[in-house]
């Protein structure tokens, strides 16, 4: 009966061990058999990244009993109009498709919402799919949102936006010496509180959202600190603001050309003993002294002899060198002081003169507008014959004329002898730099491209120019987007950001919701601006 026992028990036992060896490879089995996985995505899911070239990069993972097979990734703008796209095989448990910016022209691309459309399929059939979007901003570095602020006691819970951050890098915003006082604060992504907020009442360093009355954040320091905080992590820092050594309370500079008196030229102090004054417009024959305060009410400095040292309640500084932007430096305890050359004055304006301008007219009163692009940099399209000459007014007189520089081909010079010209007639975009005096003449046919247009997004349909800045066309169009752009390529072209008529250098594809036969007309005028206009036939 023992023995009986005893064999009924083995067989029992070894049945066990065999069904039990079964389940655990079932278990494991199971345990790796699963669709396929969006493991990580780039740019992220309602992120913003710099307007500029990136890259499109999508991480995908799977099991071992089913590994991943194939994969596509579309990119979209906010019509729907497709922009790249990648379809490849992937293997193995953790595989990624990447779409390098140049495929997409991904320096071109506007501001605005982009989306992605992604799907994977593993080797059983198994499939995944995804749809996300993000934003390409005006921001300086990548970010999650447009603004940030920090407000608490210290500053009155401000809600007019003079608590504002700075973004310093990559999610990274910076406010820097503030006195905290010790008081509860919070940030916030809206100046009057409208969106979101974060607060830390356990000071572990890490914020979590308070949107809604969420608890203020119970610690902070007192005197002056830089605060930076990482809206990606969620993570803040508050360090010291480096206090420099100085003999003096302040530093400004008084002079003729503010009647000595005035807080507008205040210095900062940049090291120890060192104020710095980054800009300042000096003209030969100005007058100036170092002083305390925005007046003669305590110590002021200037340099009887012009050695480069000032003396305490010394004689004006005169200045001598050409008139221009300069920085100045002054150290407190040595007295010793440098006036730095940082550019040369810019005209404000600037006009087209000549056979080209104004429909060929010598008279500076009826030359036409560049339209300024940035300090010194100034812009205009107009028709220009070969052999015609022409010049740039700063005023429309000719006090003050720049013409092209005979030793420098590509260089302006002022009050110049030789008019410039170009060799081949046509309409040009004329670009005048004044930061290094330079001049560039880009002759420039236009044409409409777009998944409206025959030609899709890949042949332009020529334009015909008519009365001297307006480019014509008439097409059929289909559903779909238009942009104007020059000599069959991407550098120069246009859009309408806004969609109210108004064109902007890679401005936003402009729509078409009706199929039809248009006529379409761009007018790149100096005066009139800078518009179109779509007229259906």
């Amino acid at each position: 009966m023992k023995n009986f026992i005893k064999i009924f028990s083995l067989i029992f036992l070894g049945a066990t061990l065999i069904f039990s060896c079964a389940k655990d490879e079932l278990d494991i089995e199971a345990l790796t058999d699963f669709p396929p996985g969006i493991l990580s995505v780039s740019p992220g899911d309602g992120s913003k990244v710099v307007i500029g070239n990136f890259n499109i990069k999508i991480e995908f993972v799977d099991g071992t009993v089913s590994p991943l097979a194939s994969g596509e990734v579309k990119l979209s703008d906010a019509l729907g109009n497709e922009l790249a796209s990648a379809s490849q095989g992937l293997s193995g448990t953790r595989d990624s498709i990447v779409i390098e910016g140049s495929a997409f022209n991904a320096e071109l691309l506007g501001p605005g919402v982009y989306n992605l459309a992604i799907s994977v399929t593993d080797s059983k059939g198994q499939s995944s799919t995804r749809e996300t979007s993000f934003e390409i901003s005006l921001l300086p570095f990548a970010a999650n949102y447009d603004a940030m602020y920090l407000s608490g006691v210290f500053n009155n819970w401000p809600q007019d936006g003079s608590d504002a951050m700075t973004l310093v890098a990559d999610h990274t915003w910076e406010i820097q010496n503030i006195d905290m006082q010790g008081g509860e604060w919070k940030l916030k992504n809206c100046a009057t509180w409208c969106d979101k907020d974060w607060g830390d009442p356990d000071c572990d360093g890490i914020v979590e959202e308070t949107t809604g009355g969420g608890p203020n954040s119970a610690c902070s320091p007192s005197g002056l600190v830089n605060f930076r905080f990482n809206d990606q992590t969620l993570a803040y820092t508050i360090t010291p603001a480096v206090n420099f050594a100085t003999n003096i309370s302040g530093l400004y500079l008084l002079g003729s050309f503010n009647n000595f008196e005035g807080e507008e030229n205040k210095f900062s102090l940049v090291a120890d003993n060192t104020w710095e004054l980054p800009e300042v417009l000096l003209k030969s024959g100005d007058l100036f002294k170092f002083a305390e305060y925005p007046s003669f009410m305590g110590r002021n400095w200037g340099d009887a002899d012009g050695d480069g040292t000032a003396e305490e309640f010394g004689s004006n500084i005169s200045f001598t060198a050409s008139d221009a932007i300069y920085k100045i430096t002054f150290n407190d305890k040595s007295l010793a002081y440098t006036i730095e050359f940082v550019r040369g004055l810019f005209p404000d304006n600037l006009y087209l003169v000549g056979g080209l301008a104004a429909h060929g007219s010598w008279t500076p009163g009826q030359s036409i507008p560049f339209n300024k692009v940035a300090d010194g940099v100034f812009e205009i399209y107009a028709p220009a014959e070969a052999g015609t000459g022409f010049k740039f007014l700063q005023v429309q007189d000719w006090a003050g004329d720049w013409g092209c520089d005979p030793n420098n081909p590509g260089y302006i010079i002022q009050e110049g002898e030789q008019d410039c010209m170009v060799s081949e007639s046509g309409f040009y975009l004329i670009r005048i730099d004044f930061n290094d005096k330079s001049v560039t003449l880009t002759k420039t046919d236009w044409g409409l491209i777009g998944s409206a247009t025959p030609g899709g997004w890949d042949t332009d349909t020529n334009m015909t120019l008519e009365n001297n800045f307006d480019w014509t066309v008439t097409l059929d169009l289909v559903v779909g987007a238009i942009k104007f752009r020059a000599n069959d390529d991407w550098p120069i072209n246009f859009g309408d950001t806004g969609l109210d008529g108004t064109l902007e250098r890679d401005g936003t594809d402009i729509p078409v919701t009706e199929a039809g036969n248009y006529t379409i007309t761009m007018s790149l005028h100096p005066v009139n601006g800078y518009t179109y206009e779509m007229v259906k036939n």
